[in-house]
């Protein structure tokens, strides 16, 4: 009887039992996140809804039949997809690493062969993954929305496809975000990712701005798209950024992640600003850059909380006194990437009045007034709430929450500074130079056309704040450099 049921059992064709499932050459982490990704109830409520919405969408467009009916049906796809991929898909990744911290499941994993790194990024590209599959299944309406004629087919394309790639960007930044114990952080992702997410999304895509989206994903402007490339070479690095953020915190002291990430910044900004270079026009933009890095840059500064241990130090002091002075920026912990923050500084200074003084808006000094108040203020900006959280809370390991507090809780501040100047306009000047030290004021001076005020008072608080920065770091530098001995003498027994 059994050889009777084996021989009438069907048989599986051996391509079709490997395409039923997973290669082996897939992270072990994609699978078992994918599996259990898309099976949960989130995935399949936004999977169906999207259906359902486009389906009805595609359905009313095709029964009251009109001139702008196209337009329309372009409008309701991108504003719905646009929901999914760049507002409910980054939320899932604010408990991606979050669960596995809350079970203490972490430890486990790391008995295998799977590194911090592979967690991580497994987890992020799992969800990815899930949006490609809602990407996916929309193009079908797009193509159907071409039928009804008055469509540009490449810009609509390019739009659908930046969408997808800033999701993959923002579920960086929020999987990233996720590897912090803060439950404050993690509450407060959505709380500004939702309003300002459907703000953003209703404002650009529905009215006359869907319009100048496809004049501008058209890429007729080579300026325009130069400014583009930069944006997704800004987008993309944000977002490993944040990724290799998560890493750090939870993977081993001896690990030393603070330098691949800072090499990558630095790596990135000059092919960000040889590609502006060869962009006459875009002095403007080269600024910008920088201080886009020297912002991202100064997050790191701010919420390092790997501790540098020996075995970090090791290989560096095998290359002698140079090594010891590169390890001074790549070493992890705040008071080395203070270093790189400076060094940053110096660069936007020094870019700023060689591409402004070539220009028809630049000064004497190269930048214009206006600019010279946005730099200063930016960095003092960065490095108020780090002065603050180094001098009054000392004993908090994660001090990521409490850093994005002060910044928070300073722009509200700025807020009701800039209300009470509206109120008494006689009295604003003097409001605002009273309260001139709050991260945020030095945007006022430029609405009050004060912006040689604000010069002179900005550059002395940035002076005085990094002063009081580089006398809390010096017990640090000293640690490093007892570390650093224990380094040498290590390799010295090793060699004997």
């Amino acid at each position: 009887m059994s050889e009777i049921k084996e021989s009438t059992a069907p048989q599986i064709n051996p391509i079709v039992s490997k395409l039923a499932d997973f290669s082996d050459r897939i992270s072990p982490m994609i699978v078992k996140e994918l599996r259990q990704g898309l099976r949960t109830r989130t995935f399949t409520g936004i999977f169906l809804i999207l259906q359902v919405v486009l389906g009805l969408a595609m359905l009313g467009a095709i029964i009251t039949e009109s001139s702008d009916t196209g337009r329309m049906i372009s409008m309701v796809v991108f504003f719905f997809f646009s929901i999914a991929a760049l507002i409910l898909q980054p939320l899932r990744g604010t408990s991606a690493v979050a669960t596995e911290l809350k079970e203490d499941t972490l430890e486990i994993m790391s008995l295998t062969r799977l590194s911090t790194v592979r967690i991580v990024y497994g987890k992020w590209a799992s969800i990815v993954s899930q949006t490609a599959l809602l990407l996916a299944a929309t193009v079908p309406y797009l193509v159907m929305r071409y039928f009804f004629g008055g469509m540009q087919l490449f810009a609509e394309l390019a739009i659908l496809f930046t969408i997808f790639f800033v999701s993959v960007c923002l579920t960086a930044v929020t999987v990233g975000l996720s590897c912090s114990h803060s439950v404050l952080l993690r509450a407060l992702v959505p709380l500004l990712l939702i309003p300002f997410g459907l703000m953003t999304i209703s404002t650009v895509i529905i009215g006359r701005e869907f319009g100048l989206m496809n004049e501008i994903f058209s890429f007729r402007d080579p300026d325009v798209l130069i400014g583009f490339l930069v944006f997704m070479i800004l987008s993309a690095f944000t977002g490993y950024f944040f990724l290799d953020m998560g890493v750090g915190r939870i993977a081993a002291l001896a690990e030393n992640h603070a330098f691949r990430k800072r090499l990558v910044t630095l790596v990135v900004m000059l092919i960000v600003l040889l590609v502006l270079f060869w962009n006459p026009p875009a002095q403007i933009a080269a600024v910008v850059v920088l201080l886009a890095f020297s912002c991202v840059i100064g997050l790191d500064v701010c919420t390092e909380v790997a501790v540098c241990v020996p075995s970090v130090v090791k290989p560096f002091v095998k290359r002698g006194t140079p090594g010891r002075l590169l390890g001074r920026f790549f070493y992890p912990g705040w008071h080395s990437g203070l270093l790189l923050l400076l060094v940053m500084a110096g660069l936007t200074i020094l870019i700023g009045n060689l591409t402004f003084s070539k220009s028809s808006f630049g000064g004497a000094t190269g930048l214009n007034e206006e600019v010279w108040l946005v730099v200063l203020g930016i960095f003092y900006s960065i490095l108020t709430p780090l002065l603050l959280v180094r001098i009054f809370i000392v004993r908090i390991k994660d001090i990521f929450p409490s850093y994005l507090l002060i910044l928070i809780l300073s722009g509200m501040l700025t807020a009701l500074v800039a209300a009470f100047s509206e109120m008494s306009r006689s009295a604003s000047e003097g409001l605002l130079l009273i309260t001139s030290w709050i991260p945020g004021v030095w945007l006022l001076f430029i609405e009050q056309s004060m912006e040689e005020e604000g010069i002179v008072i900005t550059s002395l608080l940035l002076l005085g704040v990094i002063f009081w920065l580089m006398k809390l770091a010096t017990s640090e530098f000293k640690r490093t450099a007892e570390l650093e001995e224990m380094a040498e003498r290590s390799l010295r027994e090793e060699e004997s």
